[in-house]
């Protein structure tokens, strides 16, 4: 384990900061114009593939976010006509979601202009850095899978 002293920490420290800032930034500027916010594609994202309808908690898991915040964000994009909840014929105490027409449109549109930033990106780095960038990344998604707290 690296020491608080560690040089090479620290380095990491503050690229990684300084790639969290930088992606946020790119996330606001892009908001105008997206339909949906990342928060609200991550939550949806999961029924572009569904073949039946999800619950609500299964949802949420796969967001990353608790099921009070689901279910709070899920009331907008009710509203917004993006999303429709039914009550499960099995159990009343469940919802199953669906996303309506409109609803899977937004969640095609916004994975198409992440997909398009993201090539973007891509075409900025020399061939060798392409290769290190999709490395490390992928090591990087494993670690943090793995890290407690």
């Amino acid at each position: 384990m690296p020491t608080a002293t560690d040089p090479q920490l620290h380095a990491f420290l503050a690229a990684f900061d300084d790639f969290v800032r930088a992606a946020k930034r790119a996330r606001v500027r892009a908001a105008p114009d997206d339909t949906l916010t990342l928060a609200q594609y991550d939550l949806l994202a999961p029924l572009r593939h569904a073949g039946d309808a999800l619950g609500l908690r299964e949802l949420a898991r796969a967001a990353g976010v608790s099921a009070p915040t689901a279910t709070r964000m899920l009331d907008g994009l009710q509203v917004r006509g993006l999303v429709t909840r039914e009550r499960c014929t099995d159990d009343r105490r469940a919802v199953r979601l669906e996303l309506t027409d409109a609803g899977r449109e937004a969640v095609a549109d916004f994975h198409e202009r992440q997909a398009e930033r993201r090539r973007a990106l891509f075409a900025q780095l020399e061939p060798d850095e392409r290769r290190a960038a999709a490395r490390v990344l992928s090591r990087l998604a494993e670690a943090y899978e793995g890290v407690q707290g």
